[in-house]
């Protein structure tokens, strides 16, 4: 394969993994959901969870963004794997604002 046909896919992984914090951060963003979800989607919902995208090679961490939605975090998950299958290794990252190269 070429480094035309190259994907970002090949050099990179996306994850969920739950955001950082300790167990009074985390249980405040659980009970911070609760409530949101109790005022009918009046009060904005706190993301328990993130994207995280690695490096293949290393496993160092390359994106960080919220999952959104504590719902659905796999929406934002698919829609990173979906630009990790379609882009190329720079212009995925040029896509989601990663500092550092391929």
């Amino acid at each position: 394969m070429t480094a035309a046909e190259e994907r970002a896919a090949d050099v990179y992984t996306a994850t969920l993994q739950p955001r950082p914090g300790g167990r009074v951060v985390r249980s405040a963003r659980l009970l911070a959901a609760f409530a949101a979800e109790l005022a009918w989607g009046l009060l904005p919902q706190p993301s328990l969870s993130d994207v995280v995208v690695t490096r293949r090679a290393d496993g160092a961490e390359v994106v960080r963004v919220s999952a959104g939605d504590p719902n659905v975090p796999g929406e934002m998950l698919g829609l990173v794997q979906r630009h990790l299958a379609e882009l190329s290794p720079a212009a995925f990252l040029a896509e989601w604002g990663a500092d550092g190269g391929v």
